[in-house]
């Protein structure tokens, strides 16, 4: 009966993780040789017709072999990506390193520097990026002269869909 019990716990403990890595693997780890891009640029016409949303580009960005933490290893329970932004009034990049981890059938993630707190919900060969937090909750981050934000309640700024995009995309933010 305890070899039971002991083999149940274990499958309990097991599977969680197993999840987890297959989700990470499914959108992070194992896509793109390890490097892919979700990104989504705005044109003129679809910012002009949404006059509260500051974001004129954003992505996220994951490269497999990084990692802060010399040693570390990117898994389903801890991962780290890159965030970018252009915001309408600049033609700066805004950026910051995500730290995420796979909660249930998405990823919860928090930007360094205290700079807010986003959820990554997998839909199809997209990501869905939604601003965590209520009253006073946004995206910031450093950029090259000042700093940018965005997610502010109210805002059209708070969920964006962001298809799996050409590297290239990517490559145009220094992480």
């Amino acid at each position: 009966m305890q070899r039971l019990a002991f083999m149940v716990l274990l499958c309990l403990v097991t599977l969680p993780t197993k999840a987890a890595d297959d989700l990470y693997e499914h959108y992070f780890g194992g896509v793109a040789d390890g490097k892919p891009c979700y990104a989504r640029y705005y044109e003129d016409p679809h910012l002009k017709a949404h006059p509260n949303q500051k974001v004129r580009r954003i992505e996220i960005n994951f490269d497999a072999s990084w990692r802060e933490d010399e040693g570390g290893k990117n898994t389903g329970a801890d991962f780290q990506a890159g965030i970018g932004f252009m915001l309408k009034r600049s033609p700066e990049w805004y950026g910051q390193e995500i730290y995420c981890k796979t909660v249930d059938d998405h990823f919860e993630c928090y930007l360094a520097a205290d700079g807010g707190q986003i959820r990554l919900i997998p839909r199809g060969n997209a990501l869905m990026l939604e601003v965590v937090g209520g009253q006073g909750s946004d995206i910031h981050a450093e950029g090259a002269t000042d700093f940018g934000t965005f997610g502010e309640l109210g805002s059209d700024d708070r969920v964006f869909r962001l298809p799996r995009a050409d590297r290239k995309l990517c490559d145009v933010f220094p992480q």
